[in-house]
């Protein structure tokens, strides 16, 4: 890329909106850090936070002689010698200020009751089935309990079954495997060390001694695959207390019984499992309940193929190599399925995206403190563009009849929006300290529920984020979708990794949405309960009082491969040969990712005085003599470049996208070419607005006299407010506007 002008390249504008407060501290508290599937998932939590910078308090109740050992950067706080009820009511008085809810992880009622009664809000985490619950989920208080989490959509509905009255939502962790999981050197270093032949086929199962994880049944499935194959047992996980002491002896009489003891293999308690799973041949999950097996999920991800009895969550994680079995299943049923599976010679892992940080969204909910808010918009950034133009538009317009705030997640590369909008009065902020998904959506939702806000609008928003607020966000807070077009359908389809990890996909999005927004009559939109087509709104301007003395073309917003500049430069070298003194400018910025295509522009422009002006959010331009406005897109919405030159009394030119059929009509208010636009039509275009200058204007004129009917500023602000202020079980009406446009369509 050649040196092009600095006006040229979008650049951060720093504290253009006022900088997000650092992230207050995670404050969780967990039973211990026995080697279980819940502590698993509390220090993967905290440890992706603390390696981004996050501080977390982890508050552990009791020690146990075998114990995840605790990454560095987590704060413990351990109890010492005193009762487990001081210990929570120093717990209570140290967080008692904290501005977000505790998220509790295998803790009694008794010990939460002590938390509720200093203030605390707790977030409480059903990490099993019912039958190894420690909680009640019906006697949780809603004012001390904003919501609990299930650690599978099975437990959550046990919970409701319950008589929970708090609401809860599942989230399912990935645990992390590292690539000793699949090292062919660890699986011949622990076959020859524990004496497993070469070619025996090695079963393992996974966990400590407990009555639920029924380890003696295991050894019952061993007796009955040895009779078909050579095969080993090795039980991964050791004894916690007395009970587990007594499992322990039920697994060795029987494997003493059924004369298989040389078949069995107790290693305990291991660190790390990963150089175990390349030892396996296959995972045997045999628990009598379980919510959501971290060991099945990690010998999958490790590649090995899991039989497991279908109990809680288990069929949830639907992985291919994941064979499920009733949990009637004898041992002899469950033997002859291993019986098919073949000792293994390649080691091939079958990873899928972890989001742990997923985890911090659950504690997000804020106590209703701050100033109430009908309404937050979400944006990405608040640029020099289209959709940012809209947004500033409406702002502006309902600043004074609606409570609202601006949360801007990303940088800013112009100032001119975010002052606009401060002269006015509208709060903008920014949810978190980067623009990373996780801890914007954890802003937004802390900033509307302390704000006790009604709805929150989507604007323009990373597709990242929706799809996490609107996971976490609280059933009684409404959702918007203001799309800007077609585009933002396919990138919320496009983010396949995190719908599958939330178990959260664009279908139950657009459940979850109470309205969505289309800025023009679409053929088709995802299915949602409502839908509303709101068309942009425009301020008229006075148009130009002379004639261009030449043919003068104008290209205005973002420049960016979408925009189809290389369409137009190349249609414009084709007419210039026959109107030479045409003239072209350019309008806008480019984002540093797309300098590569400023640079061919310009290099392909340079011998054709195309003039290149950089950003400019008050189109100033849009006052001089111009006899037509260029506008190509794909996917457009409501494209505002074309309201902005028609209120201008600009004739405008440009491809059939989106809904730009409603603005620019053939022969009325301007040039309306194909979606496709190849360049000979284009060129087309060209020379009969410069063979007919007067007819342009004349275009133009007619085009202003459209955006006063019907896309005046109050016309957009009346629509967004009566989305924003109706109740969340109002059944829309189908009416139409004066234009013949519907614009409200039940789903």
């Amino acid at each position: 890329m050649g040196v092009l002008p600095q006006r040229l390249i979008a650049r951060t504008v720093p504290d253009a909106v006022p900088a997000a407060p650092r992230q207050d501290a995670l404050r969780v508290i967990v039973a211990s850090l026995a080697r279980g599937g819940a502590e698993r998932i509390v220090i993967e939590w905290l440890d992706a936070e603390v390696r981004r910078g996050r501080p977390a308090e982890l508050a552990i109740l009791h020690r146990r002689r075998q114990e995840y050992p605790l990454p560095s950067g987590i704060t413990p706080i351990r109890r010492g010698n005193e009762s487990v009820e001081a210990f929570v009511d120093a717990l209570g008085d140290r967080w008692r200020d904290a501005p977000s809810p505790v998220s509790a992880h295998l803790v009694a009622d008794a010990l939460l009751a002590r938390l509720w009664a200093r203030g605390l809000r707790v977030v409480p985490v059903l990490h099993n089935t019912r039958e190894g619950w420690r909680n009640d989920p019906a006697s949780w208080p809603a004012k001390a309990v904003p919501f609990a989490v299930a650690c599978a959509e099975a437990v959550r509905e046990e919970a409701q079954r319950a008589g929970c009255r708090v609401p809860v939502i599942s989230l399912a962790h990935r645990p992390a495997v590292g690539p000793a999981a699949c090292d062919v050197g660890e699986r011949e270093r622990i076959r020859s060390a524990w004496h497993i032949p070469s070619d025996a086929f090695v079963v393992g199962v996974v966990g400590a001694f407990k009555a639920q994880k029924d380890h003696a049944r295991a050894v019952s499935v061993l007796a009955e695959l040895v009779k078909e194959r050579k095969a080993c047992l090795v039980v991964l996980g050791g004894v916690l207390d007395a009970s587990g002491l007594a499992e322990l002896d039920r697994v060795a009489d029987r494997a003493a019984a059924s004369g298989i003891a040389d078949a069995l293999r107790l290693p305990g308690f291991v660190e790390p499992v990963e150089p175990w799973y390349a030892a396996l041949d296959a995972l045997l999950n045999v628990s009598r309940h379980e919510g959501l097996s971290m060991a099945t999920r990690e010998a999958l991800a490790a590649g090995l193929p899991v039989v497991a009895v279908d109990v809680g969550g288990q069929r949830e994680i639907a992985r291919p190599g994941l064979r499920l079995l009733p949990p009637s299943a004898t041992p002899a049923v469950i033997a002859r399925c291993l019986a098919g599976l073949p000792v293994r010679t390649t080691l091939v892992p079958d990873p899928v995206p972890r989001f742990p940080r997923a985890w911090s969204l659950t504690t997000c909910w804020r106590e209703p403190r701050r100033q109430k808010l009908d309404t937050v918009f979400v944006t990405a950034n608040l640029n020099a563009g289209g959709a940012q133009r809209s947004l500033v538009n409406l702002a502006a317009r309902i600043a004074g009849r609606h409570r609202f705030a601006v949360a801007v997640c990303g940088e800013t590369t112009h100032p001119a929006f975010p002052a606009h909008l401060a002269s006015t009065g509208v709060a903008c902020f920014r949810p978190a300290p980067t623009a990373d998904s996780f801890d914007a959506a954890q802003g937004i939702l802390a900033r509307a529920t302390a704000g006790d806000a009604r709805s929150i609008c989507f604007w323009n928003a990373d597709p990242r984020v929706k799809l996490l607020v609107a996971k976490f966000a609280p059933s009684g807070l409404r959702l918007v979708d203001a799309s800007p077009g077609a585009y933002a359908y396919h990138e919320l389809d496009n983010e396949v990794d995190l719908a599958q990890a939330l178990a959260f996909g664009p279908p139950d999005y657009y459940r979850r949405l109470d309205c969505l927004v289309t800025k023009y009559r679409a053929r088709s939109t995802p299915d949602c309960r409502r839908v509303e087509v709101i068309v942009n709104g425009v301020a008229l301007r006075e148009p130009a009082d002379s004639l261009p003395p030449a043919p003068r073309f104008l290209v205005s917003g973002r420049i960016a491969p979408s925009k189809r500049l290389e369409t137009v430069i190349a249609a414009f070298r084709e007419a210039v040969a026959s109107v030479p003194n045409a003239r072209l400018d350019i309008v806008g910025q480019a984002e540093p990712r797309h300098g590569e295509y400023l640079s061919s522009l310009v290099s392909a422009s340079a011998d054709l005085g195309v003039i290149f002006h950089g950003a400019s959010p008050g189109l100033e331009i849009l006052g001089k003599p111009i006899t037509a406005a260029v506008v190509l897109g794909t996917h457009q919405g409501c494209p505002n470049a074309v309201l902005e030159a028609m209120a201008a009394g600009v004739a405008v030119i440009a491809n059939d996208s989106g809904g730009t059929r409603e603005l620019v009509r053939r022969a009325e208010t301007g040039w309306l070419l194909s979606e496709a636009c190849p360049v000979a039509e284009l060129v087309e275009a060209f020379l009969e607005a410069s063979a007919d200058a007067g007819r342009a204007q004349r275009l133009g004129h007619a085009g202003r006299a459209l955006v006063s009917r019907h896309h005046s500023l109050e016309a957009m602000a009346v629509r967004y407010l009566s989305v924003l202020e109706s109740n969340a079980g109002d059944a829309p009406a189908l009416h139409d506007n004066s234009d013949g446009l519907p614009r409200l369509f039940p789903a």
